[in-house]
């Protein structure tokens, strides 16, 4: 059975799924049944069916709307604890270098202040199938200066609940040496954001999983590096010992608890999606994501004095929408259940 954790860092522990879910359909089908309006009068406990008219009754008055206002609160406790349950997943399957290429879905934004137009959807004559295809999601291209990022649009997502995702990307046509590396970015600000690989200008909320592919001082010339909340969790990890950069394809896969714990694997898959040459294994990462609600997530990749061409080839993975639709149908339900009794049943 799927066990659920709505809320991460809370004491109480995970629950089985229905027991999150249950409390969406049965509040609101209590809250709009007349014998929601048991009400004590002088007689005892009676019903709106044994004294529909009783209006001289205070007590009578009041009841009913004590009761609504707790079913009310109980209605908003379990659409917080049961949305991430309830809301369909999700789950995304694109292909840059096929059927999404130029799809609407992914928001490019240019580098404020760099050259050229990166991002942008590239059709590369140079790259044969042997190296992964021409088409491809092309974050920068081999020219100095560059910045570009690429986001998905259709949604936003609970970064703060578990979901799932990987990528594959690939470098090539290396200038001087190479050139900064890719990200891949959860984040608050939206698909107008502007970013470099460390998450900056993303706020204060955020997650960055970088692929570094230049050392700057005291960095990795090839490694993974995660920035959580303007802050570098533990150190950059060399990736040089499953790989060199250039023209291999690479899959980040990552997949997150729900709890804090982030797991990333980053795999060398040669130039053939799906083959394995090398692997990190699973790195397992301590993160701070409770606050990351309502995430953007998309990349971002840059380049400096030197340059190479940074492309994305495709994304698949599993998140949990942001709720949003589930609180508009319960308070929906709610109004529907308090113009029921403010107008009591029909006369018989």
């Amino acid at each position: 059975m799927q066990l659920v954790c709505p809320i991460p860092y809370m004491s109480y522990p995970c629950m089985p799924y229905p027991l999150y879910v249950l409390p969406l359909y049965v509040l609101p089908l209590y809250a709009l049944s007349p014998r929601f309006f048991l009400y004590k009068g002088r007689a005892g406990v009676r019903d709106w069916d044994q004294n529909p008219q009783g209006r001289g009754d205070r007590s009578m008055e009041l009841r009913p709307k004590f009761n609504f206002l707790c079913a009310l609160a109980a209605m908003c406790l379990g659409l917080g604890a049961g949305g991430a349950a309830f809301a369909s997943p999700i789950v995304l399957d694109l292909d840059f270098t096929g059927a999404d290429w130029q799809t609407p879905q992914i928001t490019g934004v240019h580098g404020s202040g760099s050259p050229g137009s990166s991002p942008s959807w590239a059709s590369d004559p140079g790259i044969n199938g042997d190296y992964g295809g021409p088409t491809r999601l092309r974050l920068t291209n081999n020219a100095g200066g560059q910045r570009g990022n690429a986001w998905y649009n259709p949604a936003t997502v609970e970064a703060n609940a578990a979901w799932n995702a990987q990528f594959d990307m690939q470098i090539t046509y290396e200038v001087g040496g190479g050139a900064d590396g890719l990200a891949f970015h959860l984040q608050e600000v939206g698909t107008g954001a502007d970013t470099f690989l460390q998450g900056q200008g993303l706020g204060s909320e955020f997650l960055s999983v970088v692929v570094d592919t230049w050392d700057n001082g005291g960095e990795c010339a090839f490694g993974l590096a995660i920035h959580n909340n303007g802050a570098q969790v533990g150190s950059c990890y060399d990736l040089s010992g499953i790989g060199p950069v250039a023209n291999n394809i690479y899959t980040v896969a990552m997949t997150y608890d729900g709890l804090g714990s982030l797991g990333v694997n980053v795999i060398n898959t040669g130039t053939t999606p799906g083959a394995v040459f090398g692997q990190t294994g699973v790195l397992n990462y301590v993160v701070d994501l409770s606050e990351l609600k309502t995430a953007t997530f998309g990349w971002s990749a840059q380049t400096g004095g030197a340059a190479q061409n940074q492309d994305v080839l495709n994304m698949s993975g599993t998140f949990v929408p942001e709720p949003g639709t589930a609180l508009l149908l319960g308070t929906g339900l709610a109004g529907l259940s308090w113009r029921r009794r403010r107008r009591g049943p029909a006369a018989a």
